[in-house]
């Protein structure tokens, strides 16, 4: 029986390369139209060959393309059965309901597997250094408020001065958390760097689905759906998602000392 596309991929997506990534955030995105489609339609659609097309399914875990089009049927089955409302306050505005999806597709690729290892190093209660760019900074004050509200120590340098502080003082024990959407940031990368020339503390990461520098760094990586969205020299591109997964981390943290 086909198994729910999310849970079938949880583990081998991480392998994909750029043009693979692409074309499972545009599967996610769209899978009631890719459902319906044969594989010569999906891959003139996106301008790749059936070949290109039918090694994706199989690296993505399935036997071929029949059993990657049954997958997407089950998963999108299963969320007409959920009959999610959507608030009227955001109905026909097409920017809007693409927010919504970007979060709901956000929590449906979050890897089980790698949700436990992180609640049991948070078990373990490791000093926990917050690191963002420039775009992820209020977020990175956030996260220090709510790690030290569950009694953790917890730590986020705002200032290059104190960044540079921490350098020898990481620990092999801590964790890092790195919130950057591109994970393409050379300042927060470098200090990275520099932290694993002495020590090797657990690396955290959440930044966007495609394959980027600081992902490749990381123990764990949790990836975001978000519209980049810019005006001017403005970037309004979403955090949401990204405190979304810290959040949803934090809920499993304490039901996991609850149950013990």
């Amino acid at each position: 029986m086909a198994q729910d596309f999310f849970k079938a991929t949880q583990e081998t997506v991480r392998d994909l390369n750029k043009t693979e990534r692409d074309l499972f955030e545009y599967v996610v995105k769209n899978i009631h139209s890719v459902k319906q489609m044969s594989i010569r339609e999906f891959a003139e659609s996106r301008f790749l060959s059936t070949a290109t097309i039918f090694r994706f399914a199989q690296k993505l875990g399935f036997s071929g393309y029949t059993d990657f089009t049954e997958s997407l049927i089950v998963t999108a089955h299963m969320q007409e059965q959920e009959d999610i409302e959507t608030p009227k306050i955001v109905k026909g505005q097409n920017n809007r309901e693409s927010y919504l999806k970007n979060i709901l597709e956000t929590t449906r690729v979050m890897s089980e597997t790698q949700v436990k290892e992180v609640v049991e190093l948070l078990k373990q209660k490791p000093n926990i250094y917050i690191l963002t760019d420039d775009k992820t900074h209020t977020l990175g004050q956030y996260c220090e408020r709510l790690f030290i509200g569950l009694k953790f120590h917890a730590y986020f340098p705002e200032t290059a001065y104190q960044r540079q502080n921490l350098v020898n003082k990481i620990g092999s024990s801590d964790m890092i958390l790195a919130l950057s959407y591109s994970g393409e940031d050379s300042t927060l990368l470098d200090f990275v760097e520099r932290v694993f020339l002495k020590q090797k503390p657990y690396l955290l990461s959440i930044t966007r689905a495609e394959n980027n520098p600081l992902e490749n760094l990381s123990d764990t990586n949790f990836y975001v759906f978000a519209d980049e969205i810019k005006t001017g020299a403005m970037d309004l591109t979403s955090g949401v998602a990204m405190l979304m997964l810290v959040e949803l981390l934090t809920y499993e943290f304490i039901n996991s000392r609850s149950d013990g």
